[in-house]
């Protein structure tokens, strides 16, 4: 089982770590694909706060560069591990299309 997660606020990215946590130890999961988006794209730059996902094999956090766009945020801010897409929507649209299952947070 593969999962995109999306996460669009600040307020969910405390959520949205312990959700990947637990999702990556569901023995039928193979990848949880983090995508951070709109406020939420706050978490991409902060590698303390999101370093459990980062060292699990389970788990990719992604960056919306729409998003990080509009909050001036370059690629060389980046936490070390996150994984840069142009548009979130796309690669959300590409993913379920793979048979990714999507969730909100």
């Amino acid at each position: 089982m593969k999962i995109i997660l999306s996460v669009d606020s600040e307020d969910k990215i405390a959520m949205s770590i312990t959700a990947a946590e637990h999702l990556s130890e569901m023995p039928e999961t193979e990848l949880v694909e983090v995508v951070y988006l709109n406020g939420g794209i706050a978490a991409v730059v902060e590698k303390n706060r999101i370093k459990p996902m980062l060292e699990n094999k389970k788990v990719q956090v992604v960056a919306c560069g729409t998003s990080m766009q509009a909050r001036n945020i370059q690629k060389d801010e980046l936490a070390d591990g996150v994984v840069y897409v142009p548009a979130s929507l796309k690669e959300i649209i590409k993913r379920k299309q793979e048979g990714y299952m999507y969730l909100v947070l």
